[in-house]
């Protein structure tokens, strides 16, 4: 992964940014969606009623919820990354 860095800093970064704000955005929607029950389901999900009916219930609903928590926190474990590598990046290039 460093090799990979090393050679295409500008792609990693964006690629970063690009996983950092899908992971905002999902968590964010998870959080906000789930406990009120507002979640929209697929209607393949329906031809399973158990199933449809655990998602919509409050351990489904804890669930989804837990799951926007881990990418809320997964957005900011990026994002610390991202700063970080920028701000060697400037570091590096302020002592040449």
């Amino acid at each position: 992964m460093a090799d990979f860095q090393a050679r295409t800093p500008a792609r990693s970064l964006f690629w970063r940014a690009a996983r950092f704000l899908y992971l905002l955005w999902g968590g964010m929607i998870l959080i906000r969606l789930a406990p009120m029950g507002q979640m929209r389901f697929p209607a393949w999900i329906w031809d399973w009623p158990r199933f449809a009916s655990k998602l919509t219930g409050p351990v489904g609903k804890g669930l989804l919820f837990g799951l926007g928590l881990a990418m809320a926190l997964a957005a900011l474990k990026e994002i610390w990354e991202l700063v970080d590598l920028v701000l060697l990046k400037l570091l590096r290039d302020g002592e040449r």
